[in-house]
């Protein structure tokens, strides 16, 4: 029994052997099978190229910004009372001109009050005329032309010159400049009960309406000028050197289709730390402006001379461009003057440089290509 199992294995294990031998002839054959005798040929694109001249360039300095009004105004009650309805109730978006009463205030009690103290001020001067005609002749006719037109509800006019000291020091005897200028005084304060437009503009809120019961430093409303605006944008330091105060600007927005014209009012004295930028205020006005709006601009840098404006789509890894030398791809490194919008203005190139102008990013260095422009 033990004869017979040696002799099984031995068989099984020729047979296994003689197995392998055989798949491992039959897998080379497929191998060879599987390779052609044909060349694989070498794949050859078709590349549209450009070539750049050097020039004078005029380059541009491009900015953006936010819109913001140049005047705003909160107007606060100065006096208390209530608000007088004057036919015509505002609203926030409403628009004025510069001028305008817009709000009034009570002030009746006040008015009454200030007629009083008028009256006072007559009959001083009333009463001090005798003594004027006979000890100080010479400014009779002064003080007594200035009581003939004296109204106690219009404002008091200035007081008459004196002539001597001796006069002075009897007016001022009598309390006359002082009941004068408590008079003024009130008048002052009477002009707290009307407030006026101080620009042409519109309403941005409105917190009372006629009847209302106001105090001292209480809120009306917030204005703004709609008429002028303020553009802030911040520009490189590299451009620094080309800006100056008055200077036109070409503003644009792209979602209204429309442009306008700015100018350079002033520049800040302060760098943004994080971007290395210095705002510039650039004022403009014209119509569609509104407060908030985002608007691009630009305006005119220095002269580049010998310089390529190339389209910014072909530069890649920040400063090279693909050329075709001799049916092939190179790369070739140019020196970036200055980046734009929609251009890069460069230095490096040859007006022989047949440089790649399309589907650059299909591409890559020494591959074989045909130029077919």
């Amino acid at each position: 029994m033990q004869l017979r199992q040696i002799i099984i294995s031995i068989v099984l294990s020729l047979l296994f052997l003689g197995g392998a031998a055989i798949a491992y002839q039959y897998l080379s054959v497929q191998k060879k099978s599987t390779v052609s005798d044909t060349p694989i040929k070498e794949e050859v694109r078709y590349v549209k190229t450009s070539s750049f001249q050097p020039q004078t360039i005029k380059s541009t300095i491009e900015l953006d910004g936010r819109l913001n009004a140049l005047e705003k105004a909160d107007l606060f009650a100065e006096v208390p009372g209530k608000i007088v309805d004057l036919g015509k109730r505002f609203k926030e978006g409403d628009s004025f001109q510069k001028g305008d009463l817009l709000y009034q205030i009570e002030n009746q009690d006040e008015r009454y009050t200030l007629y009083a103290q008028r009256s006072s001020l007559l009959n001083a001067i009333t009463q001090i005329m005798p003594d004027l005609k006979f000890d100080y002749p010479q400014a009779f006719q002064n003080w007594k032309s200035y009581l003939d037109n004296f109204d106690v509800e219009r404002s008091v006019r200035k007081l008459p010159e004196v002539t001597t000291q001796q006069e002075k020091y009897f007016v001022a005897g009598k309390n006359i400049y002082n009941l004068y200028y408590n008079i003024k005084s009130m008048e002052q304060k009477m002009e707290n009960y009307q407030i006026y437009a101080p620009f042409s503009g519109v309403f941005l809120t409105v917190n009372t309406y006629p009847g209302s019961l106001v105090s001292p430093g209480m809120s009306l409303a917030r204005l703004m000028n709609n008429s002028q605006y303020e553009l802030v944008a911040p520009i490189n330091m590299a451009d620094f050197k080309y800006i100056r105060v008055g200077q036109k600007v070409s503003l644009e927005s792209e979602d209204l289709d429309k442009k306008w014209t700015g100018y350079i009012n002033r520049v800040s004295n302060q760098i943004d730390q994080a971007t290395q930028s210095i705002p510039l205020y650039i004022t403009v006005s014209g119509n569609q402006l509104r407060d908030g709006m985002f608007l691009k601009g630009s305006l005119s840098g220095n002269n580049i001379r010998d310089a390529f404006a190339v389209p910014k789509s072909i530069i890649f890894d920040q400063n090279k461009v693909l050329v075709v030398e001799d049916s092939f791809l190179v790369h070739k490194q140019v020196d970036v003057i200055k980046r734009e919008e929609s251009r890069v203005i460069v230095s490096g190139l040859t007006a022989e440089d047949q440089v790649v102008s399309e589907g650059v990013n299909r591409l890559f260095k020494g591959q074989k290509v045909i130029v077919k422009n």
